[in-house]
């Protein structure tokens, strides 16, 4: 029977969740570890930035500080995210693996499906794959440093708007994915923490995430808690991996 982890830690801040995602997958890397999932919060607003992101020239880190925003290198690659009402998941295996694909993409798939038997779970009937064939030029021109303002490969969206952000990692003997299941989302705050090259491009990154960005709240007409996601992301993962799941929480560990 294929055993699987999963670690509840509730909410931290930004350098140590990081810090435990980057030590799951050397786990995992090592064979210390087996697969595992991770559901975790934050105790402030925090925003992550890209491996590779250039933060001097997109992210106005003077106006972070005023508002006592954490700001902190995520694992992966990819543009920032603000980190607040959400449940963020990740979830690390070794390389190779039997139920994932050897490709990022592949892996990317298997994942997302979990998310969206968790979805389900909550009633989110209506959330779907992003296809590989779509690409949203609006999107794209736009430039934006946010995260939120495009859609990838296999993230999930509803109504053809972004509901949930993830991002990857591979190495030679492991990966980690983690993202963000948006609860709610304080969009003209997210906005405004980034640099533009241009006053349109600002303008034009506000216009997406107002019509092109969607919460678990607004797709469910009511409001929705952490514990209630993280339960239901929880039976999504259990459902769509079958096998042995063994629970911890940060007080075990």
């Amino acid at each position: 029977m294929q055993e699987w982890r999963v670690i509840e830690d509730g909410p931290g801040n930004g350098v140590s969740n990081m810090a435990t995602d980057r030590a799951i997958l050397a786990a995992c890397e090592a064979g210390e570890a087996s697969p595992t999932l991770r559901l975790y919060g934050w105790n402030r607003p925090t925003l992550t930035v890209g491996y590779a992101q250039d933060i001097a020239r997109e992210i106005d880190v003077e106006r972070c500080r005023e508002l006592d925003i954490e700001v902190v290198r995520r694992p992966t690659g990819g543009r920032a995210l603000l980190h607040h009402s959400e449940v963020t998941y990740s979830f690390t295996a070794p390389v190779p693996h039997p139920q994932f694909p050897s490709s990022l993409l592949g892996a990317y798939r298997v994942v997302a499906r979990a998310l969206l038997e968790g979805l389900k779970e909550l009633g989110v009937k209506n959330a779907v794959l992003a296809s590989a064939k779509k690409v949203d030029k609006s999107r794209v021109s736009s430039r934006s440093p946010s995260c939120l303002s495009s859609i990838n490969h296999w993230e999930i969206e509803v109504g053809e708007a972004k509901l949930v952000g993830s991002a990857q990692r591979r190495t030679k003997k492991a990966f980690l994915q983690h993202g963000s299941i948006l609860i709610d989302c304080d969009r003209s705050l997210l906005n405004s923490l980034f640099k533009y090259q241009a006053s349109d491009f600002r303008f034009k990154s506000m216009d997406i995430l107002n019509n092109r960005v969607v919460t678990l709240s607004e797709c469910l007409g009511r409001g929705v808690t952490y514990h209630e996601v993280s339960q239901a992301i929880k039976r999504g993962f259990s459902r769509a991996l079958p096998g042995r799941w063994d629970e911890e929480n940060v007080c075990s560990r």
